[in-house]
C-alpha cells in the first residue's frame, strides 16, 4: 500500500560531503520504500554524477536532474519530461554576461555524455584549472570550443556560472532582464572556495519537476520533502512536510517544519523519521 511519497535533494542533504549516500542512509530508504513510500531525488547535478551517488539503492525510484531540466523513470533512465534552454536564450545570456571576468559554462545533457563545453581564452587560469576537476567528474571529455553554436546540438539543460558571492549576485541582477529562464544561486559543493549560478529553462525548477512528476505518475500525498541549498527551495515549498538541513540558507531554515542534522551525520534519517512520526 502506497504510504506517500518523498521527495529529496541529493547533494549536501542524502550524502556526505565524499558526495556519496552512507549505508546507513541507503539501508533506511530501502526499508521505507518497502513499506509503501516513493521516492522522488532531486538534483542540480548531471545523470552520471547522481548514478555515482545513488548506487546503494536496490529499488525503483524518480530522479530529477539539472534542476529539472530531465525527468526519468529509473532504474531504466527512461526519459518522462524534458525542459531545455534554446540556443537562441543561450546566446541572449552570451551577450548578458560578455565583459564579464570568466564566461560560463554550457552542459550538454546526458544524452550527448553529460560534457560541458567552454571558451578556454574567456577564463583565467585558475579557473580553467578548476574546470578540470569539474572535468573529471563528467563520463565524456568536455570540449572547447571558439562559439557555442559550434556545439552541435541546439537544446541544453543547463548554464553554470562560477565564482564569487559577490560578483554572481551583480550578474544575477542582469540576468533577471531576461525572459524564459531560472536562475538560482548556490554554493559550490565542489570547492567551498566559489558560488554557482544555475540557469535553467523557466519550467525547469525542483518544485515545477516534482509537480510534472505528481501528475505524470498520480503520486501519493503526503508529501515530504528535503534540501540544503537555495535551489531547493521550490522543491521545499511542495511539501507536506519540509525538512532542511542545518547549516541551510535562511529562507530553507525559515521555510522547514524540522532542521535535520547535517548530512555528514545522516541526518536527514532524523529529519525523514521525524516527519514520519508527525503524520502518524
Amino acid at each position: 500500500m502506497d504510504r506517500g511519497t518523498i521527495a529529496l535533494d541529493i547533494d549536501g542533504t542524502i550524502t556526505r560531503s565524499d558526495h556519496l549516500i552512507p549505508d546507513g542512509v541507503a539501508h533506511y530508504f530501502n526499508t521505507l520504500h518497502k513499506e509503501g513510500w516513493q521516492f522522488i531525488f532531486v538534483t542540480g547535478r548531471f545523470l552520471s554524477f547522481a548514478l555515482m551517488s545513488l548506487n546503494k539503492l536496490d529499488f525503483p525510484f524518480l530522479l530529477v536532474l539539472q534542476n529539472g531540466a530531465d525527468l526519468l523513470e529509473m532504474p531504466q533512465k527512461k526519459r518522462v519530461h524534458r525542459s531545455y534552454l534554446t540556443l537562441d536564450v543561450v546566446l541572449e545570456v552570451d551577450a548578458l554576461i560578455s565583459g564579464e571576468e570568466n564566461d560560463f559554462v554550457l552542459y550538454s545533457g546526458y544524452e550527448k555524455g553529460d560534457r560541458g563545453y567552454f571558451r578556454a581564452s574567456r577564463f583565467t587560469p585558475e579557473m580553467l584549472a578548476y574546470l578540470k576537476d569539474l572535468e573529471k567528474l563528467s563520463p565524456e571529455p568536455w570540449r572547447a570550443v571558439d562559439s557555442f553554436e559550434r556545439c552541435g546540438q541546439s537544446t541544453f539543460p543547463l548554464i553554470k556560472c562560477i565564482g564569487s558571492k559577490e560578483r554572481l549576485e551583480l550578474l544575477n541582477k542582469k540576468l533577471k532582464a531576461l525572459k524564459g529562464i531560472i536562475t538560482t544561486i548556490i554554493l559550490d559543493p565542489i570547492s567551498q572556495e566559489f558560488y554557482l549560478i544555475l540557469i535553467t529553462h523557466e519550467d525547469a525548477d525542483k518544485g515545477k519537476a516534482v509537480k510534472k512528476l505528481f501528475d505524470l505518475y498520480q503520486l501519493k500525498r503526503p508529501l515530504i520533502t528535503g534540501g540544503n541549498d537555495n535551489n531547493d527551495l521550490p522543491l521545499l515549498k511542495e511539501g507536506d512536510l519540509r525538512i532542511a538541513m542545518d547549516g541551510s540558507p535562511d529562507p530553507l531554515l525559515d521555510l522547514a517544519d524540522i532542521v535535520a542534522p547535517p548530512a555528514d551525520q545522516m541526518g536527514i534519517i532524523d529529519g525523514v523519521q521525524e516527519a514520519i512520526r508527525r503524520l502518524l
